[in-house]
């Protein structure tokens, strides 16, 4: 998705291409199967009817409801950790990191940042694979800290790497959280604040916990729910607005600023010609390290 919207939408919020690079051909039929549960039926048989197969995927993922997300998401994310840098960060951890680009894109005002992507051991020989097999060349402050976060904590992970956990850092931990148990976000939550240096910071996404009850959800979210328990990653929680400070509080962590749909279209769609407001119920907050 941040891929096609670096080739297509026009300006770009965010210039990301190694999608095209990082996706064979034989996976673009799966990401054409994958995402065609999100679309409404008549949408799907538009779009099932374009001629080539590329056509079809860049398709599929610009009507995706989630496509907006990614976009706003990644350009949030960055907005937030360029303005660390500027306050002296100096260490950027990407948590479930799967097959983030950030290192490879480095912008102008990450040169001196060392970055740590942290993943399930899995998730990232896979990249590493696919990375070396495309012959792409690992930049010295890349360091990759392998971790089942279910069995080890990202702290103990951390300690394993050249992580120093007295230095200003950011971390971001996008597009996981809906994935996992309640308890175990607020376990790596705690994990970051206790990881961390004061006044470190941290974006994280969640979703409006009423959308993933049965009588609050939309008929939008029970139809992406259903795509993604298909493929067998399904949302199972997420965070109630009204509540997330206090929660936050409680591990450790100030936060900051909380973004729904609306108010991420409002600030980087308005002035474009094209709409990329997410929907309401995705949610992008920014925390700090308290101390």
């Amino acid at each position: 998705m941040r891929a096609i919207h670096t080739r297509l939408d026009r300006p770009a919020l965010i210039d990301d291409p190694w999608g095209d690079r990082l996706v064979l051909d034989e996976e673009r039929e799966a990401l054409w199967r994958a995402a065609e549960p999100g679309l409404e039926p008549a949408v799907s048989e538009r779009v099932a009817a374009l001629g080539s197969l590329s056509d079809r995927v860049d398709a599929v993922l610009r009507m995706h409801p989630t496509y907006p997300t990614i976009i706003l998401r990644t350009r949030y994310a960055e907005d937030a950790l360029a303005a660390a840098v500027a306050q002296g960060a100096r260490q950027y951890v990407i948590v479930g990191a799967g097959m983030d680009s950030f290192a490879l894109r480095r912008p102008a005002f990450a040169s001196e940042l060392e970055i740590f992507e942290v993943d399930h051991p899995a998730t990232q020989e896979f990249k590493k694979r696919r990375l070396h097999d495309g012959g792409v060349a690992l930049p010295d402050q890349l360091h990759f800290v392998a971790a089942d976060l279910s069995a080890e904590a990202l702290g103990s992970a951390l300690a394993g790497s050249p992580f120093r956990h007295g230095e200003l850092s950011f971390f971001s931990w996008l597009g996981v959280t809906s994935y996992l148990i309640r308890e175990a976000n607020l376990a790596t939550l705690r994990e970051i604040a206790s990881s961390a240096s004061p006044a470190s910071e941290l974006v994280f996404t969640y979703i409006d916990q009423r959308e993933l009850e049965p009588d609050t959800a939309s008929a939008e979210t029970r139809r992406i729910r259903a795509g993604l328990a298909a493929a067998g990653e399904p949302w199972v929680s997420g965070f109630s607005p009204a509540l997330l400070s206090q929660e936050l509080e409680v591990v450790g962590l100030v936060l900051l600023e909380d973004l729904g749909g609306d108010d991420l279209g409002a600030r980087y769609s308005a002035s474009r010609d094209y709409d990329l407001t997410p929907a309401p119920y995705m949610h992008v907050a920014r925390a700090q390290v308290g101390g």
